[in-house]
Protein backbone atom coordinates (compact mmCIF):
# COMPACT_ATOMS: atom_id res chain seq x y z
CA UNK A 1 0.00 0.00 0.00
CA UNK A 2 2.72 2.60 0.48
CA UNK A 3 4.22 2.42 -2.92
CA UNK A 4 0.52 3.37 -3.89
CA UNK A 5 0.33 6.27 -1.34
CA UNK A 6 3.62 7.54 -3.00
CA UNK A 7 2.37 7.51 -6.22
CA UNK A 8 -0.93 9.15 -5.47
CA UNK A 9 0.84 11.86 -3.18
CA UNK A 10 3.68 12.54 -6.66
CA UNK A 11 0.58 12.31 -9.12
CA UNK A 12 -1.41 15.16 -7.02
CA UNK A 13 2.45 17.17 -6.23
CA UNK A 14 2.60 17.53 -10.06
CA UNK A 15 -0.94 18.65 -10.58
CA UNK A 16 -1.44 20.77 -7.72
CA UNK A 17 -1.53 24.67 -8.30
CA UNK A 18 0.02 27.09 -6.43
CA UNK A 19 -3.28 27.89 -4.99
CA UNK A 20 -3.32 25.10 -2.76
CA UNK A 21 0.57 25.17 -2.25
CA UNK A 22 -0.18 28.34 -0.57
CA UNK A 23 -2.94 27.09 1.14
CA UNK A 24 -0.87 24.13 2.73
CA UNK A 25 2.32 26.10 3.64
CA UNK A 26 0.08 28.66 5.19
CA UNK A 27 -1.70 26.42 7.39
CA UNK A 28 1.78 25.04 8.64
CA UNK A 29 3.08 28.21 9.74
CA UNK A 30 -0.52 29.51 11.25
CA UNK A 31 -0.06 26.02 13.27
CA UNK A 32 2.97 26.76 14.77
CA UNK A 33 2.08 30.37 15.60
CA UNK A 34 -0.98 28.62 17.25
CA UNK A 35 0.82 26.39 19.19
CA UNK A 36 3.15 28.80 20.50
CA UNK A 37 -0.69 31.73 21.52
CA UNK A 38 -1.25 28.40 23.64
CA UNK A 39 1.52 27.53 25.55
CA UNK A 40 3.29 30.75 26.37
CA UNK A 41 5.36 28.80 28.25
CA UNK A 42 7.09 26.94 25.34
CA UNK A 43 8.85 29.70 24.25
CA UNK A 44 10.63 31.24 26.91
CA UNK A 45 14.60 31.02 26.94
CA UNK A 46 15.92 28.72 25.10
CA UNK A 47 12.58 27.30 23.27
CA UNK A 48 11.78 30.90 22.39
CA UNK A 49 15.04 31.09 20.26
CA UNK A 50 14.04 27.45 18.65
CA UNK A 51 10.34 28.43 17.88
CA UNK A 52 11.06 31.57 16.28
CA UNK A 53 14.40 30.13 14.13
CA UNK A 54 11.84 26.87 12.83
CA UNK A 55 9.26 29.57 12.20
CA UNK A 56 11.45 31.50 10.36
CA UNK A 57 13.02 28.62 8.51
CA UNK A 58 9.12 27.94 7.40
CA UNK A 59 8.40 30.82 6.16
CA UNK A 60 11.37 31.53 3.69
CA UNK A 61 11.09 27.55 2.50
CA UNK A 62 7.50 28.61 2.12
CA UNK A 63 8.47 31.62 0.26
CA UNK A 64 10.84 30.08 -1.83
CA UNK A 65 8.56 27.76 -3.20
CA UNK A 66 6.04 30.09 -3.90
CA UNK A 67 8.74 31.41 -5.85
CA UNK A 68 8.84 28.27 -7.75
CA UNK A 69 4.90 28.12 -7.89
CA UNK A 70 5.13 31.57 -9.30
CA UNK A 71 7.65 30.38 -11.77
CA UNK A 72 5.65 27.38 -12.52
CA UNK A 73 2.75 29.39 -13.17
CA UNK A 74 4.71 31.78 -15.57
CA UNK A 75 5.84 28.73 -17.63
CA UNK A 76 2.25 27.26 -17.54
CA UNK A 77 1.32 30.49 -18.87
CA UNK A 78 4.12 30.52 -21.83
CA UNK A 79 2.66 26.83 -22.41
CA UNK A 80 -0.49 27.67 -22.82
CA UNK A 81 0.17 30.47 -25.26
CA UNK A 82 1.97 27.96 -27.34
CA UNK A 83 -0.72 25.37 -27.37
CA UNK A 84 -2.94 28.38 -28.42
CA UNK A 85 -0.74 28.99 -31.14
CA UNK A 86 -0.32 25.40 -32.40
CA UNK A 87 -3.81 24.23 -32.36
CA UNK A 88 -5.30 27.60 -34.10
CA UNK A 89 -2.52 27.20 -37.04
CA UNK A 90 -3.77 23.19 -37.04
CA UNK A 91 -7.67 24.11 -37.12
CA UNK A 92 -6.96 26.79 -39.54
CA UNK A 93 -5.43 24.68 -41.80
CA UNK A 94 -8.09 22.23 -41.58
CA UNK A 95 -10.69 24.70 -42.23
CA UNK A 96 -9.02 25.64 -45.76
CA UNK A 97 -8.90 22.50 -46.92
CA UNK A 98 -13.07 22.33 -45.56
CA UNK A 99 -14.28 22.83 -49.56
CA UNK A 100 -16.25 26.22 -48.48
CA UNK A 101 -20.57 25.79 -48.21
CA UNK A 102 -22.28 27.74 -51.27
CA UNK A 103 -24.03 30.70 -50.02
CA UNK A 104 -27.63 29.23 -51.30
CA UNK A 105 -26.54 25.68 -49.25
CA UNK A 106 -25.82 28.10 -46.16
CA UNK A 107 -29.37 30.01 -46.63
CA UNK A 108 -31.37 27.03 -47.35
CA UNK A 109 -30.29 25.45 -44.60
CA UNK A 110 -31.41 28.70 -42.32
CA UNK A 111 -34.98 28.50 -44.27
CA UNK A 112 -35.52 24.70 -43.19
CA UNK A 113 -34.60 25.77 -39.69
CA UNK A 114 -37.24 28.90 -39.94
CA UNK A 115 -39.92 26.47 -41.41
CA UNK A 116 -39.46 24.14 -38.26
CA UNK A 117 -39.99 26.78 -35.69
CA UNK A 118 -42.98 28.18 -37.38
CA UNK A 119 -44.56 24.10 -37.36
CA UNK A 120 -43.74 24.51 -33.88
CA UNK A 121 -46.08 27.56 -33.56
CA UNK A 122 -48.52 26.01 -35.96
CA UNK A 123 -47.95 28.92 -38.26
CA UNK A 124 -48.20 26.60 -41.56
CA UNK A 125 -48.38 29.51 -44.23
CA UNK A 126 -44.92 31.14 -42.76
CA UNK A 127 -43.21 27.32 -42.76
CA UNK A 128 -44.51 27.04 -46.81
CA UNK A 129 -43.21 29.95 -47.36
CA UNK A 130 -39.87 29.31 -45.91
CA UNK A 131 -39.52 25.48 -47.41
CA UNK A 132 -40.43 27.41 -50.90
CA UNK A 133 -37.06 29.56 -50.54
CA UNK A 134 -35.48 26.40 -49.35
CA UNK A 135 -36.36 24.33 -52.45
CA UNK A 136 -35.35 27.43 -54.84
CA UNK A 137 -31.57 28.13 -52.99
CA UNK A 138 -30.87 24.28 -53.19
CA UNK A 139 -31.99 23.27 -56.60
CA UNK A 140 -29.74 26.81 -57.20
CA UNK A 141 -27.21 25.63 -55.68
CA UNK A 142 -27.33 21.71 -57.55
CA UNK A 143 -27.44 23.30 -60.56
CA UNK A 144 -24.29 25.93 -60.43
CA UNK A 145 -22.68 22.34 -59.37
CA UNK A 146 -24.14 18.92 -59.68
CA UNK A 147 -21.78 17.26 -58.08
CA UNK A 148 -22.37 18.64 -54.31
CA UNK A 149 -21.98 15.84 -51.83
CA UNK A 150 -21.22 16.44 -48.53
CA UNK A 151 -21.36 20.39 -48.17
CA UNK A 152 -19.60 21.74 -44.32
CA UNK A 153 -22.31 24.07 -42.69
CA UNK A 154 -20.31 24.15 -38.82
CA UNK A 155 -17.41 23.16 -37.21
CA UNK A 156 -16.16 22.94 -33.49
CA UNK A 157 -13.38 22.11 -31.93
CA UNK A 158 -12.05 20.79 -28.51
CA UNK A 159 -9.08 20.42 -26.77
CA UNK A 160 -7.60 17.76 -24.36
CA UNK A 161 -4.42 19.14 -22.62
CA UNK A 162 -2.09 16.68 -20.55
CA UNK A 163 0.33 18.58 -19.55
CA UNK A 164 3.14 16.39 -18.70
CA UNK A 165 6.47 14.55 -20.58
CA UNK A 166 6.72 10.92 -21.42
CA UNK A 167 8.51 9.86 -18.47
CA UNK A 168 5.00 11.18 -16.46
CA UNK A 169 3.16 9.01 -18.80
CA UNK A 170 5.30 6.05 -18.70
CA UNK A 171 5.05 6.43 -14.91
CA UNK A 172 1.18 6.74 -14.88
CA UNK A 173 1.14 3.63 -16.79
CA UNK A 174 3.15 1.35 -14.80
CA UNK A 175 0.95 2.95 -11.76
CA UNK A 176 -1.92 1.94 -13.07
CA UNK A 177 -0.51 -1.62 -14.03
CA UNK A 178 0.62 -2.47 -10.90
CA UNK A 179 -2.78 -1.17 -9.26
CA UNK A 180 -4.54 -3.33 -11.81
CA UNK A 181 -2.89 -6.31 -10.57
CA UNK A 182 -4.44 -5.56 -6.89
CA UNK A 183 -7.51 -5.35 -8.09
CA UNK A 184 -8.24 -1.36 -7.55
CA UNK A 185 -9.72 -0.92 -10.62
CA UNK A 186 -11.37 2.12 -9.66
CA UNK A 187 -8.35 3.96 -9.03
CA UNK A 188 -6.85 2.76 -11.94
CA UNK A 189 -9.27 3.83 -13.96
CA UNK A 190 -9.51 7.71 -12.72
CA UNK A 191 -5.51 7.88 -13.19
CA UNK A 192 -6.07 6.80 -16.57
CA UNK A 193 -8.42 9.40 -17.28
CA UNK A 194 -6.37 12.77 -17.84
CA UNK A 195 -4.38 10.73 -20.42
CA UNK A 196 -5.34 12.73 -23.64
CA UNK A 197 -3.13 15.04 -25.57
CA UNK A 198 -5.21 16.02 -28.50
CA UNK A 199 -7.23 18.02 -30.48
CA UNK A 200 -10.64 17.11 -31.94
CA UNK A 201 -11.89 18.61 -34.59
CA UNK A 202 -15.78 18.16 -35.32
CA UNK A 203 -17.75 19.44 -38.88
CA UNK A 204 -20.62 18.82 -39.63
CA UNK A 205 -22.31 18.79 -43.02
CA UNK A 206 -24.98 18.52 -45.19
CA UNK A 207 -25.49 15.65 -47.32
CA UNK A 208 -26.85 17.23 -50.89
CA UNK A 209 -27.96 13.98 -52.27
CA UNK A 210 -31.13 13.63 -49.46
CA UNK A 211 -31.21 16.77 -47.59
CA UNK A 212 -33.15 18.90 -50.28
CA UNK A 213 -35.21 16.03 -51.16
CA UNK A 214 -36.64 15.66 -47.92
CA UNK A 215 -37.40 19.57 -47.88
CA UNK A 216 -39.08 19.08 -51.03
CA UNK A 217 -41.03 16.30 -49.28
CA UNK A 218 -42.15 18.68 -46.35
CA UNK A 219 -43.44 20.81 -48.57
CA UNK A 220 -46.02 18.38 -50.23
CA UNK A 221 -46.39 17.03 -46.98
CA UNK A 222 -47.55 20.54 -45.88
CA UNK A 223 -49.63 21.19 -48.84
CA UNK A 224 -51.86 18.09 -48.09
CA UNK A 225 -52.17 19.81 -44.57
CA UNK A 226 -50.24 16.84 -42.54
CA UNK A 227 -48.63 19.51 -39.95
CA UNK A 228 -47.10 16.61 -38.35
CA UNK A 229 -46.05 14.94 -40.83
CA UNK A 230 -44.25 17.38 -42.53
CA UNK A 231 -42.05 18.45 -39.28
CA UNK A 232 -41.24 14.97 -38.13
CA UNK A 233 -39.76 14.78 -42.12
CA UNK A 234 -37.89 17.95 -41.72
CA UNK A 235 -36.86 16.67 -38.04
CA UNK A 236 -35.20 13.37 -39.58
CA UNK A 237 -33.27 15.25 -42.03
CA UNK A 238 -31.83 17.44 -39.75
CA UNK A 239 -30.66 14.53 -37.66
CA UNK A 240 -29.28 13.17 -40.58
CA UNK A 241 -26.77 15.73 -41.00
CA UNK A 242 -23.45 14.05 -41.23
CA UNK A 243 -20.49 14.70 -38.54
CA UNK A 244 -17.15 13.60 -39.08
CA UNK A 245 -14.31 13.63 -36.34
CA UNK A 246 -10.74 14.21 -36.77
CA UNK A 247 -8.81 14.02 -33.53
CA UNK A 248 -5.03 15.11 -34.14
CA UNK A 249 -2.15 14.39 -31.25
CA UNK A 250 -1.04 17.59 -29.81
CA UNK A 251 2.16 16.13 -29.03
CA UNK A 252 3.02 15.32 -32.38
CA UNK A 253 1.90 18.66 -33.34
CA UNK A 254 3.75 20.24 -30.95
CA UNK A 255 7.05 18.09 -31.87
CA UNK A 256 6.56 19.51 -35.68
CA UNK A 257 6.45 22.88 -33.91
CA UNK A 258 9.48 22.69 -31.92
CA UNK A 259 11.84 21.17 -35.19
CA UNK A 260 10.38 24.24 -37.20
CA UNK A 261 11.63 26.14 -34.27
CA UNK A 262 14.87 24.13 -34.29
CA UNK A 263 15.19 25.00 -38.25
CA UNK A 264 15.47 28.65 -37.70
CA UNK A 265 18.20 28.82 -34.88
CA UNK A 266 21.46 29.29 -36.62
CA UNK A 267 24.91 27.59 -36.07
CA UNK A 268 25.73 29.92 -33.17
CA UNK A 269 23.04 28.56 -31.17
CA UNK A 270 23.40 24.48 -31.41
CA UNK A 271 22.54 24.29 -27.81
CA UNK A 272 19.23 25.81 -28.11
CA UNK A 273 18.37 23.65 -31.63
CA UNK A 274 19.69 20.33 -29.57
CA UNK A 275 17.19 21.16 -26.92
CA UNK A 276 14.50 22.09 -29.19
CA UNK A 277 15.27 18.55 -31.03
CA UNK A 278 15.21 16.65 -27.20
CA UNK A 279 11.16 17.90 -26.35
CA UNK A 280 9.97 17.24 -29.78
CA UNK A 281 11.50 13.67 -29.54
CA UNK A 282 10.36 12.77 -25.98
CA UNK A 283 6.77 15.00 -27.20
CA UNK A 284 6.76 11.56 -30.10
CA UNK A 285 7.53 9.36 -27.18
CA UNK A 286 4.68 10.86 -25.48
CA UNK A 287 2.44 10.47 -28.33
CA UNK A 288 3.42 6.56 -28.69
CA UNK A 289 2.67 6.19 -25.00
CA UNK A 290 -0.81 7.79 -25.63
CA UNK A 291 -1.38 5.41 -28.13
CA UNK A 292 -1.83 7.67 -30.84
CA UNK A 293 0.56 5.41 -33.03
CA UNK A 294 -0.82 2.19 -33.23
CA UNK A 295 -1.63 2.67 -37.16
CA UNK A 296 1.43 4.67 -37.55
CA UNK A 297 4.32 2.89 -35.75
CA UNK A 298 6.88 3.01 -38.39
CA UNK A 299 6.23 6.76 -39.54
CA UNK A 300 6.45 8.08 -35.52
CA UNK A 301 9.90 5.76 -35.38
CA UNK A 302 10.60 7.10 -38.43
CA UNK A 303 10.67 10.65 -37.17
CA UNK A 304 12.79 9.68 -34.30
CA UNK A 305 15.20 8.38 -36.18
CA UNK A 306 15.62 11.24 -38.13
CA UNK A 307 15.86 13.75 -35.40
CA UNK A 308 18.88 11.37 -33.78
CA UNK A 309 20.33 12.21 -36.85
CA UNK A 310 19.63 15.60 -37.01
CA UNK A 311 21.65 16.35 -33.36
CA UNK A 312 24.60 14.28 -34.30
CA UNK A 313 24.52 16.33 -37.46
CA UNK A 314 24.39 19.17 -35.48
CA UNK A 315 27.42 18.35 -33.21
CA UNK A 316 29.17 17.53 -35.98
CA UNK A 317 29.69 19.98 -39.21
CA UNK A 318 25.90 21.15 -38.39
CA UNK A 319 25.12 20.33 -42.59
CA UNK A 320 21.39 19.50 -41.50
CA UNK A 321 19.27 21.79 -44.07
CA UNK A 322 18.33 18.62 -46.56
CA UNK A 323 17.79 16.82 -43.08
CA UNK A 324 15.02 19.39 -42.19
CA UNK A 325 13.70 19.78 -45.33
CA UNK A 326 12.72 15.72 -45.21
CA UNK A 327 11.70 16.03 -41.62
CA UNK A 328 9.40 18.73 -42.02
CA UNK A 329 7.66 17.10 -45.37
CA UNK A 330 7.40 13.61 -42.84
CA UNK A 331 5.45 15.53 -40.56
CA UNK A 332 3.16 16.97 -42.87
CA UNK A 333 2.51 13.61 -44.13
CA UNK A 334 1.95 12.12 -41.24
CA UNK A 335 -0.23 14.43 -40.27
CA UNK A 336 -2.36 14.66 -43.36
CA UNK A 337 -3.10 10.64 -42.66
CA UNK A 338 -3.75 11.35 -39.06
CA UNK A 339 -6.88 14.01 -40.95
CA UNK A 340 -7.92 11.30 -43.01
CA UNK A 341 -8.81 8.86 -40.70
CA UNK A 342 -12.07 10.74 -39.65
CA UNK A 343 -15.12 9.27 -37.60
CA UNK A 344 -18.20 9.55 -39.42
CA UNK A 345 -21.58 9.98 -36.79
CA UNK A 346 -25.47 10.41 -38.15
CA UNK A 347 -25.08 8.90 -41.85
CA UNK A 348 -28.08 10.77 -43.77
CA UNK A 349 -31.14 8.94 -43.68
CA UNK A 350 -34.32 10.83 -46.00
Amino acid sequence: MKRKIVISTLLAGILLSTSALSANMTDSVASQEAKVLNNPNSVKGHAMSVAQVKNTRQKDAYQTRMDMGNFRTESRQDEANKLKSIVSKAATQHRLALKKAPQEVADGLQETVTALRALQKNQVQPAKEALKKATKLFDKALKKDPQLALVPIADEIQVNDFTGDSKLVRHIIESVESLLKDNDTQVARSMLLPLQDEMEMKTEFIPMGAYPLATKEALKILNKGNTKLAFTTLATALNGIVTQIVILPIPLLTAQNLVLEASKLDKSNKKGALKLLSVADDELEKAILLGYTKRHTAEYANLQTQIKKIKTEIKGKNRVVKYYDHIKNDFKSLISKHEKENTTKNPAKV
